[in-house]
């Protein structure tokens, strides 16, 4: 099995329980802003949905410069 080494960290992916703990918000909240289009869809991997770190970053601090 390869391990990609050179991987952007803003890339990871990160579960539900993650995204609720970065942002300090209910697992329904994300959900119900899914629903109404101001919160990014999630990445299906198998039965569970993984967001990219760098979308919360950008949620988090949104005049912040995007990393290459």
């Amino acid at each position: 099995m390869q391990t990609r080494t050179n991987q952007n960290p803003n890339d990871r992916l990160v579960d539900i329980k993650t995204v609720c703990f970065t942002l300090s918000r209910s697992k329904a909240s994300i959900y119900r802003d899914i629903q109404r289009g101001s919160f990014p869809e999630p990445i299906k991997l198998g039965g569970s949905s993984r967001w990219r770190v760098s979308d919360l970053n950008r949620i988090i601090d949104p005049d912040a410069p995007v990393a290459a």
